[in-house]
């Protein structure tokens, strides 16, 4: 579990904050094949991607979201998306990982 991701997102902005060294722990991450995943914060938004030869993801925030925009140089914008949370399941071996969002909903299918 980590803050600041290690791999681009395409928000340029916030790519600009993404974990230093990124290359170097990389080949950390690289030689060690039991890495299930990788969690990290920071941008407020759940994105997935592999990385090093595992999966690296962020976790949605818990009150405002990044916006997407996939515009090289784009400023930075927030929206108030639903809130969310990740959760993380060890079982069988593997990790089984649910994004959430937080509220009540209806339920059109009751």
């Amino acid at each position: 579990m980590m803050h600041h991701p290690p791999f681009a997102t395409g928000i340029t902005y916030m790519d600009g904050y993404s974990l230093e060294n990124a290359a170097v722990f990389a080949e950390v991450i690289a030689r060690h094949p039991q890495i299930e995943r990788i969690l990290c914060g920071h941008l407020h938004r759940a994105i997935d991607r592999r990385f090093a030869g595992t999966v690296a993801g962020t976790e949605p925030g818990t009150a405002h979201q990044i916006r997407i925009n996939l515009v090289p140089g784009a400023r930075i914008s927030f929206n108030f998306e639903p809130p969310g949370y990740q959760l993380h399941l060890w079982q069988d071996s593997g990790l089984i990982s649910h994004t959430a969002l937080f509220g009540e909903w209806i339920d059109g299918l009751a």
